[in-house]
């Protein structure tokens, strides 16, 4: 399990989305809360064109975020939730299932117009996992979350998610994916465990890396 980095920063949040692959994410570990005044989510909730869609990171108290996205869903509203296959014993039999990556954690695509309606409809707790630098919600690319998305939801038991200060990543080559089943992918060419990977990492957040890829697929991505 993932835990949540102590040096994030979070503010309550007023929006969500939902994504229709029942592999949620969750996060666990819950960084420090800094509440905020009503003041300040309307500032959050106004960066950007209202008219745009952005995936934002957010935090669910109480590992409630299966519970929001399913109410996300009717909403008709996208959202993901990273998962892995655990496996537990039930009634002394070894099973499998699909579990939270990190608890309270999931990402929301929905235009920032949408957030208070979003808010008024939830009576769960949401924060913004906020960027230390620009004081503003984290919002992620749509070439980014979807590359994510994609390595997330893969069934290969290679794939490994961890924290994103488990290694370095940032002196790594910038690479994409050209053959296999992550074509397409880009992201930070690293050495794991002895194995070549592909790093995607949502700064601050949790890294996930591709099974292994042989060198052949792998070509340098223009800057």
């Amino acid at each position: 399990m993932v835990e949540m980095p102590n040096n994030a920063t979070y503010y309550k949040c007023t929006g969500l989305h939902n994504d229709e692959n029942p592999r949620t994410s969750c996060a666990e570990g819950c960084p420090q809360v800094l509440p905020v005044s009503e003041q300040r989510e309307q500032s959050g909730e106004n960066n950007g064109c209202d008219c745009e869609k952005h995936w934002y990171a957010l935090r669910v108290t109480y590992a409630r975020e299966l519970k929001v996205q399913r109410r996300l869903e009717e909403m008709g509203v996208e959202s993901f939730i990273p998962m892995q296959k655990v496996e537990r014993v039930f009634f002394g039999k070894r099973i499998r299932r699909w579990m939270p990556v990190i608890h309270n954690l999931i990402f929301i695509h929905t235009e920032t117009s949408r957030m208070k309606e979003i808010k008024a409809d939830i009576s769960l707790p949401l924060r913004y996992i906020m960027d230390r630098e620009s004081n503003s919600p984290v919002i992620v690319p749509d070439k980014q979350m979807e590359d994510f998305i994609k390595v997330s939801r893969s069934d290969d038991e290679h794939i490994d998610f961890i924290s994103p200060d488990a290694i370095s990543i940032k002196e790594g080559d910038r690479v994409r994916v050209t053959g296999g089943a992550f074509a397409g992918i880009e992201g930070r060419y690293i050495r794991y465990k002895g194995h070549s990977k592909v790093a995607i990492s949502i700064e601050g957040i949790v890294t996930v890396l591709t099974a292994f890829v042989p060198l052949k697929y792998i070509e340098i991505a223009e800057p």
